[in-house]
């Protein structure tokens, strides 16, 4: 579990309008950029174990689609915006310093 922000990614490696998955304090985390805005979020689809990174983003409607049963979650929040996952994923802190994309304890 992250207790402090750690580095884990650079800006370079998550263009505008991705996503990536990183591992930070042994967590598997999905990292989101749209715009230059960041986000972060438990990888795992709470339903079927799908790694969300592997899904799709629809960064209009700011939502990552899980790859097994498309279920959907907002990633500003982690909340579910379409079934059938019930629970949602939890959201991690973000920070830009410099070109260093850090993610911190889950808000």
């Amino acid at each position: 579990m992250l207790s402090e922000f750690v580095k884990v990614a650079t800006v370079a490696d998550v263009p505008d309008n991705s996503m990536i998955g990183v591992t930070a304090g042994g967590e598997d985390i999905l990292l989101v950029r749209i715009g230059d805005e960041y986000f972060a979020l438990d990888d795992w689809c709470t339903h079927a174990a799908g790694m969300l990174h592997e899904g799709e983003l629809h960064a209009d409607e700011f939502e990552v689609e899980c790859p097994v049963h498309e279920g959907m979650y907002d990633v500003r929040t982690g909340g579910v915006t379409m079934p059938p996952p019930e629970e949602d994923v939890a959201a991690y802190a973000v920070r830009v310093e410099g070109d260093d994309i850090l993610v911190g304890p889950k808000g």
